[in-house]
């Protein structure tokens, strides 16, 4: 056990610096107050200041982000802030108050699960493609760390490993460009779009979702062996790309920005993008700009046949939308006689938000034949103001 104390009664009396004491503000606290003992600190983040005072441990709080594991310079824990103030209670209430910072254990937990500091939809740039595309593992994986640097980063931090647990998008994207690379190794002619429809047609739909729905998680958890084998995909051109650019707003000047090269392109010479997103991607998307508006939507769309064998013969089926909402696939049926061959269809989405405080509606469009599911997500968002 060690003698326990809190940033306000370990505060300086001759600080000059301005900060809280409560918060355990650097330069706030006294050394002689601090060094061999647990110090709680309303807050987060201020481990490396009581380890410069010698402190032998710390006691934090914060009620946000309660899913992910941090690194600490020494002995750490974080609570909620109701806990906290049952400590800070405890501390005042006694001459001789101890703790102790045991090791941590393991846990069971439902997942997977949108972490609570990923970023959500929707996108204010192209309002009607949805993004997220998909979700990965990012939270609190271990993985492979550089020894050029300590543990935690911090100065004087003497641990050096060669694995380290570390969440974010560092985490989830190296498993999705990892699963790019996969399906290309089993299909290099693939364009990066139909390798793109690949893994978003065949995630697993996440089954613990927050009222942001795809929103959060876009098309589910990536796949990448069922991604080898999508059926179908969405495919793009480069002119498909430019159309959709065309329709957007840009121009030949600013198009080449994103194209370089020295080549204009010029919008009147392609075909209008149509439907309501003018891209052929593997996921329908409307964002209504008036929350009052009726819901009219209509989406355009190719796929090709990419699965081994002979015919084929895929069936639309629309999973979990709100029965405010009318729905039509034409056609809803799709017959293949080879591989690479395309079918065009559209899918149209007439209605309305049935309940006042809902701000989004949200399921599926499934294509299937005997052996595979093409699934692509359905959302439907209004702001709420």
């Amino acid at each position: 056990m060690y003698p326990l104390t809190s940033g306000f009664h370990a505060a300086s009396i001759n600080s000059s610096i301005y900060g809280n004491a409560s918060t355990c503000d650097y330069g706030t606290l006294d050394e002689s107050k601090v060094k061999g003992k647990i110090v709680y600190c309303d807050g987060l983040a201020q481990d490396t200041t009581i380890k410069d005072l010698g402190g032998s441990g710390i006691i934090m709080t914060s009620d946000e982000r309660n899913d992910v594991a941090f690194t600490f310079v020494l002995s750490a824990i974080i609570l909620k802030s109701i806990d906290g103030t049952r400590i800070n209670q405890y501390i005042n209430s006694s001459k001789s108050s101890r703790a102790v910072i045991y090791k941590s254990t393991t846990s069971k937990m439902n997942a997977p699960f949108v972490a609570s500091f990923s970023s959500r939809g929707p996108q204010s740039i192209s309002p009607n493609i949805l993004k997220p595309d998909i979700a990965a593992p990012g939270l609190s994986i271990l993985a492979a760390y550089s020894q050029l640097a300590s543990v935690t980063g911090y100065y004087d931090d003497n641990r050096f490993v060669k694995y380290n647990i570390i969440s974010g998008t560092s985490m989830a994207c190296p498993h999705v460009a990892a699963s790019a690379a996969y399906v290309k190794s089993f299909h290099p002619h693939w364009s990066p779009a139909a390798i793109k429809s690949a893994l978003i047609t065949t995630a697993t739909p996440m089954k613990i979702k927050g009222w942001d729905a795809e929103l959060g998680s876009g098309s589910g958890q990536v796949n990448p062996t069922k991604a080898l084998q999508p059926g179908l995909v969405y495919n793009l051109s480069n002119s498909d790309y430019i159309r959709f650019l065309c329709k957007e707003g840009y121009n030949g000047t600013t198009i080449r920005l994103l194209t370089g090269g020295k080549k204009l392109y010029n919008c009147s010479a392609f075909p209008p993008a149509v439907g309501t997103d003018g891209l052929n991607y593997p996921s329908f998307h409307l964002q209504l700009q008036n929350r009052n508006s009726t819901i009219s939507a209509v989406f355009h769309r190719t796929v090709t046949n990419v699965a081994t064998g002979g015919r084929s013969t895929y069936r639309a089926k629309v999973i979990g939308l709100a029965k405010s909402l009318d729905v039509k696939v034409v056609p809803r049926t799709l017959s293949f006689d080879q591989q690479q061959q395309k079918r065009s269809f559209k899918v149209m989405v007439r209605g309305r938000f049935a309940k006042e405080n809902d701000q989004i509606l949200s399921g599926w469009l499934e294509w299937s034949d005997s052996k595979h599911r093409v699934r692509s997500p359905i959302l439907l968002y209004r702001s709420k103001y």
